[in-house]
């Protein structure tokens, strides 16, 4: 279907509405393909906007092996869609990369969904907000539905609106990475060197193996990421005489990784153990530091940074050819400033989602923060926000939360559209 949309005309600033959509998915990553999967069965009118091109963010990892089977990374409707192609998907149990699991899956998952919705790639979505109604207005007021979602849309150089019924928010936290210095702020210096900086896992045995292959990187951050980081650095480190790096983290345990008690995914605990015993035994030149954080950055020149870290209490001022902050990502809430958006403090994702998470880790918060949230612990009401018809879905309603897994994002799919009355019958009918 085409897209069914306000174009503004910049010469005399009269938009001509001409309807209104069933429903907006920004992000057009697993979770938001499987939302247009699934609104296309209700037979909703759907327009799907990604700033980039599909799956751009599995993209930028599509080296990285997930951990999980490929049955937990399709969704049922994107499955049923695809339903003839049984032959051509992978089989359930399939570790893929993301370059598989995009070329094997997204992409024809998308490619089927472009004559049922409206697929917008390189369509940057600016800010969300309901067509006439401030954010201050009818407080936690069902009758704000009465007013349609306008959505201010940036593409080819020009602005248009588009307006919706109802809004998921799928577009996830990855191009957002946290900040290295302490309490989660900018070290200092960190603002100016943040270029050159690397905040995600890189291919430090493939693509970019000639920009770590003997230099020395520093490597800062204690989760999976950081830890298929480390692995990588020490394989190069065996390999390659005069590669050398310190791997800093927060951790204040004997070791950078906990185990997770009971871990369903076999791959996670080799690369667990892998860590730890990198971090207990280090190669020549290379080293593990606990109880240490970032304090102050500098590029001097095209080959290195100066830096000071602070380990258990002591300041330590050293040099390193590269830097690579595996530290974890947030979302980004400038989308949905002008709505009623309950944000969980600590989690900075919503209120509903973050809660359950932190029930699900127990009253103090100790257990590893990369375990598998099964179905039970989320459900349809942890999704509800004040604004009715908004729904931050996927990666970013888990916000800074590193526990999120794509098959609790098509669980959240089904419960948003059970709490929208969308799963038994079509919509009413775009207006």
């Amino acid at each position: 279907m085409n897209a069914v949309e306000t174009a503004v005309n910049h010469d005399d600033l009269e938009p001509a509405r001409v309807r209104t959509m069933d429903l907006a998915i920004i992000g057009a990553g697993p979770v938001g393909l499987e939302a247009a999967a699934r609104a296309t069965r209700a037979g909703l009118a759907t327009v799907l906007f990604d700033a980039g091109a599909v799956a751009d963010h599995v993209r930028a990892w599509g080296w990285l092996r997930l951990f999980s089977p490929f049955e937990w990374n399709a969704g049922p409707a994107g499955l049923e869609l695809l339903g003839g192609r049984e032959a051509e998907l992978p089989a359930a149990g399939a570790l893929l990369t993301g370059t598989e699991l995009r070329t094997r899956y997204l992409l024809p998952l998308a490619e089927s969904l472009r004559s049922r919705v409206d697929l917008r790639e390189g369509a940057r979505v600016r800010d969300v907000a309901r067509a006439d109604r401030l954010k201050g207005e009818a407080l936690g007021d069902a009758a704000r539905a009465e007013q349609p979602f306008r959505l201010l849309v940036e593409e080819n150089g020009a602005e248009t609106e588009v307006f919706a019924r109802a809004v998921f928010d799928c577009s996830g936290t990855y191009g957002r990475p946290n900040w290295a210095g302490p309490g989660g702020t900018p070290a200092i210096g960190e603002r100016s060197a943040r270029r050159a900086i690397e905040y995600r896992v890189r291919d430090v045995l493939g693509a970019q193996r000639g920009r770590y292959a003997a230099r020395r990187t520093l490597l800062l951050g204690s989760g999976h990421s950081a830890a298929t980081t480390a692995c990588a650095l020490a394989a190069l480190a065996r390999s390659v005489p005069g590669t050398r790096f310190t791997w800093a983290s927060r951790e204040a345990h004997g070791t950078p990784l906990r185990a997770i008690p009971d871990d369903p995914l076999p791959e996670r605990v080799r690369l667990t153990r892998r860590a730890n015993a990198i971090a207990a035994e280090p190669a020549p030149g290379c080293e593990w530091l606990s109880r240490s954080r970032l304090l102050a950055v500098a590029q001097r020149d095209s080959r290195g940074f100066e830096v000071d870290l602070e380990v258990a209490g002591n300041v330590r001022r050293d040099r390193f050819d590269r830097i690579v902050a595996n530290v974890g990502y947030e979302p980004d809430d400038r989308l949905y400033r002008q709505l009623q958006v309950h944000v969980c403090y600590a989690s900075h994702g919503p209120m509903g989602v973050s809660a359950a998470l932190l029930a699900a880790q127990g009253p103090q918060g100790d257990a590893p923060s990369d375990c598998c949230i099964g179905a039970e612990a989320l459900g349809p009401e942890t999704l509800r926000n004040p604004e009715p018809g908004f729904f931050i879905l996927g990666a970013k309603s888990f916000g800074k939360n590193s526990a999120f897994l794509m098959r609790a994002g098509f669980e959240q799919v089904a419960d948003a559209f059970s709490l929208l009355g969308w799963n038994a019958a079509r919509a009413t009918g775009a207006r």
